[in-house]
């Protein structure tokens, strides 16, 4: 091999090593892309011709620069856990109670004076917090932040001796120089992202009025610095989605201010329930944290129960309002209030629905609190004008709890109105047909519900409050009593036909209820009456009882055979086995009790009328078959 062939196998090599690097550069991540370094500029010598040309090997692929997926933290073990975080804790704890113990000896044997005593914690705190944030710039995550709550610790410390054991300070700017001491501490726990700053920034803040003085000395100002306090870092518990945090600055809002209230300006009251507990209320139903929606919910509308003056109502209701607020937002936006909510496994709307169903019942109370004669002459009407309220609500979009909470309170309201009477179950009838007729017009079917749940309370007063005040020598069929039955059940019947909405539902068993309401209702009804025409228009009361046995037994297989036709006529299977049902009891009581109890000619028309209706029954179910026949194909 002379010197030219040894040349030229280098050169190939160098190509060939040229390759290889591009292909590896090609492979390294994006982040390395700004360190590569120019590509080689190899000057080609041409091959001559006679040489064979050689192919490149395959691209290979480094092992060691393939992009790998971002190393998870290292989880603490045992030891690391005490080394790291217990460790910790115990240096801070020490630190601050070395610094105490430093200003307590200081004092008792006289060493400096209080002034520089206060100046040297001051600076200490300040150096102490200094370090630990330099120490968290430089990735100590943890190491850091505690360094910075110490140092804060020391400071406030500090303020507390400058101004509770020297008086260098008076109590109201020691107070202020504490919450600025918070406040900063709080600043940096924003700047650093680390939630137990936040935390024992606000603990820190709440407790100053405490530690430097009693808090029912002047409970206005009290409420103004808790307010500020509780806005300002409340903000950064919103914007950051502290819920410790949250849960710490609600506790101490509330608590503090409640004990504070019976002391307090109304005006100041009101405004510091209604802003802190319309805050904390969109908060946590915002986050969904249950126990800052607790104490908001509770919290403000009990700063709102101290003022009792009858000239602060319109504002109470107002300050109501403003409580209602964020409940309100939370159904309107997403109609997510149970049972209407999504049903997910994620979302279980159960317990933030709950202060939507409380609310207006505050609202109630506190429209009652205008004191106007009215309410004192009409019971029921404040509860009537909250429903009423929902209602319109209700009414404009599918807001459908809105619909309900408005149908209870307006029906609430006219049970107490009239005494859960006879007049309440009357109204409470015709209001069924209001809502019926709404939900056709507007075609939803939330409101049959509505309607359904009217006649159901309706009857109930009706066959227990208003049966028990009905007069024992009342005329039947024809008293007030009666003809209210017969319109809660030409209500029911109504509701049953065409007077609602239609369902969405298929499975919705809307019509057979009301169907099986209105039987029910007419069959005993009916029953009733005639036992009671009986008893009151027949001397004899032997004579007036086998006559009131037979009527009865004459109109229940006329009931049971009007059941069974009316079935066949619109198609409805449960109302023609409600007619059988009906007609197998007629049958137990001909044959039990009228056979063995009724008189010869009572007897005779009481088996004759079974035998017919049975006979009209039967014909009834031969010819509807034979008419089904007659509609199937022929086989040929």
């Amino acid at each position: 091999m002379n010197d030219q062939d040894r040349l030229e196998q280098l050169e190939q090599r160098m190509l060939r090593l040229e390759q290889l690097m591009r292909q590896v550069l090609q492979a390294m991540p994006e982040r390395a892309a700004g360190l590569r370094p120019p590509p080689m500029q190899v000057p080609v010598v041409p091959v001559p011709p006679a040489a064979p040309p050689v192919s490149a090997p395959p691209p290979v692929v480094a092992p060691g620069l393939v992009k790998a997926a971002p190393p998870r933290a290292p989880s603490l073990d045992g030891e690391q856990w005490v080394g790291q975080r217990g460790l910790l804790a115990v240096g801070v704890v020490a630190v601050v109670l070395a610094a105490g113990y430093l200003l307590k000896l200081s004092f008792d044997r006289g060493w400096i004076s209080p002034l520089m005593r206060c100046f040297g914690g001051a600076a200490a705190g300040l150096g102490v917090a200094v370090l630990g944030w330099s120490v968290e710039r430089r990735g100590y995550r943890t190491y850091g932040p505690a360094l910075v709550g110490t140092g804060a610790a020391i400071i406030y410390v500090t303020v507390w001796a400058a101004s509770s054991l020297y008086g260098f300070l008076p109590p109201a700017m020691g107070i202020g120089a504490m919450a600025l001491v918070a406040l900063a501490l709080s600043a940096a726990a924003w700047k650093l992202d680390e939630e137990a700053l936040g935390a024992v920034a606000a603990v820190g803040a709440f407790l100053a009025p405490i530690v430097i003085g009693n808090v029912d000395a002047d409970a206005d100002r009290l409420l103004a610095y808790l307010a500020a306090i509780g806005f300002t870092m409340g903000a950064v518990a919103w914007e950051k989605g502290w819920r410790l945090t949250a849960l710490l600055i609600g506790a101490s809002y509330f608590g503090l201010g409640l004990s504070a209230a019976d002391a307090a300006h109304p005006l100041a009251i009101l405004a510091y329930g209604a802003c802190g507990g319309a805050a904390g209320l969109a908060l946590g139903l915002k986050r969904d944290w249950w126990e800052t929606r607790f104490l908001s919910f509770w919290g403000g509308w009990g700063c709102l129960t101290f003022v009792d003056s009858a000239s602060t109502a319109p504002l109470v209701l107002l300050a109501g309002m403003a409580l209602s607020y964020p409940v309100w937002d939370f159904a309107l936006k997403w109609d997510g209030v149970w049972p209407f909510g999504e049903r997910s496994e994620q979302r279980r709307p159960i317990l933030p629905s709950l202060y939507f169903y409380v609310t207006p019942l505050w609202l109630i109370w506190a429209v009652d609190r205008l004191g106007y004669p009215a309410f004192t002459t009409y019971p029921g009407l404040a509860a009537a004008i909250v429903g009423i309220a929902y209602l319109a609500i209700g009414l404009t979009g599918r807001r459908r709890a809105f619909a309900v909470v408005g149908t209870l309170g307006v029906l609430g309201g006219a049970m107490v109105e009239w005494d859960w009477g006879l007049v309440s179950a009357g109204v409470a009838g015709l209001l069924a047909l209001a809502w019926g007729a709404v939900g056709r017009v507007t075609r939803r079917s939330d409101w049959n519900l509505h309607a359904l749940v009217a006649v159901a309370m309706a009857l109930l007063v009706h066959q227990t409050q208003a049966v028990a005040a009905r007069p024992l020598d009342g005329p039947a069929f024809t008293d007030s009593w009666a003809l209210v039955m017969w319109g809660l059940i030409a209500v029911a019947i109504a509701l049953a036909t065409d007077l609602a909405a239609p369902d969405d539902d298929p499975r919705t068993q809307r019509t057979g209820a009301l169907w099986v309401m209105a039987g029910l209702m007419l069959l005993v009804s009916v029953t009733g009456e005639l036992h009671r025409f009986f008893r009151l228009n027949v001397v004899d009361p032997q004579t007036a009882s086998l006559a009131g046995g037979l009527a009865i037994s004459v109109w229940w297989l006329l009931f049971a055979g009007a059941c069974i036709l009316v079935g066949f006529r619109r198609g409805l299977r449960p109302l023609r086995v409600a007619g059988l049902w009906v007609s197998g009891l007629a049958v137990m009581k001909v044959v039990f009790i009228d056979l063995s109890t009724l008189d010869a000619l009572y007897r005779v028309a009481s088996v004759f009328g079974l035998g017919l209706v049975s006979l009209l029954v039967a014909w009834s179910y031969h010819r509807r078959a034979r008419l089904d026949a007659a509609d199937l194909p022929s086989d040929r």
